[in-house]
């Protein structure tokens, strides 16, 4: 499964998981994407052999804006985020490769859709409402379970509490150590039971022992990320800093959504 193709693209959206965790957080899903790419025909693997490799760039992320982070949005957030991850285990226990892929993409941008919707008519209202919070808890964990696209729905949410960059950061990488470490052993029990219920292999395997060695190959490309994020987050103006990773984000979620359809 690890040819020079495969290698060279996965050390490159490890990097630019790196850049997403401590710098650009609108390049994580980019990055998720490329990985779906290098491993065609096995994109629910690609998917899980992100996650180790998100989990170490969290921890840098913490470290380095553990004093900006506002624990309580964590704290009610996090409860229904748990809730769309057993979701997400059950929904990824009954899909193949492509109909993981397309549901991805459907799901990032109808939550992007949203989002302009609900800016251009004005409902400034809605942000604040427990319905807001719980929806957008349940649907990052759903959809960080179809393909670790929940950036998508965690930037909606976070930039319309109205955080400014550094709390942003702060925040984001708090919570998504917290989301990224609960996904592994339900990635685990996703594969065995897709295993038991007769799944081919491509299909079934999210999490394997092969998963965790293809973290050690494309850790250097994290490292480099990690600290070309911090470069690129001191340089980025605060106005353009949530604006960036939603056209990012919305990018991204177009071409998810495109490949899936037609390749």
């Amino acid at each position: 499964m690890l040819t020079g193709f495969t290698l060279a693209i996965g050390i490159f959206a490890a990097t630019l998981l790196g850049i997403s965790k401590t710098g650009v957080p609108g390049v994580g899903m980019f990055a998720a994407l490329l990985m779906i790419s290098a491993f065609r025909n096995h994109e629910m693997f690609a998917s899980g052999a992100v996650v180790p490799l998100l989990i170490l760039g969290d921890i840098a992320a913490v470290h380095y804006y553990r004093r900006d982070r506002k624990p309580g949005m964590v704290r009610r957030l996090y409860p229904p985020m748990a809730i769309g991850l057993i979701l997400g285990m059950i929904v990824i226990c009954l899909m193949d490769n492509r109909q993981f892929k397309l549901s991805v993409g459907i799901l990032a941008i109808s939550i992007l859709a949203f989002d302009f919707l609900r800016k251009r008519l004005g409902w400034t209202q809605v942000a604040k409402s427990p319905i807001f919070r719980n929806s957008c808890g349940v649907l990052t964990g759903l959809t960080t379970m179809l393909g670790n696209a929940a950036g998508v729905v965690s930037t909606v949410y976070f930039a319309s509490q109205d955080l400014d960059k550094k709390s942003f950061m702060g925040t984001n990488a708090f919570f998504f150590f917290l989301v990224n470490v609960s996904k592994i052993p339900l990635l685990i029990t996703a594969t065995q039971i897709k295993l038991f219920c007769g799944f081919d292999a491509t299909d079934a395997q999210i999490i394997t022992p092969e998963t965790f060695f293809l973290t050690l190959v494309f850790a250097p490309g994290l490292i480099v990320g990690i600290l070309l994020g911090r470069r690129f987050y001191r340089l980025i103006p605060e106005a353009v800093f949530i604006p960036m990773i939603l056209i990012l984000n919305v990018i991204t979620a177009v071409q998810i959504f495109v490949s899936a359809i037609w390749f």
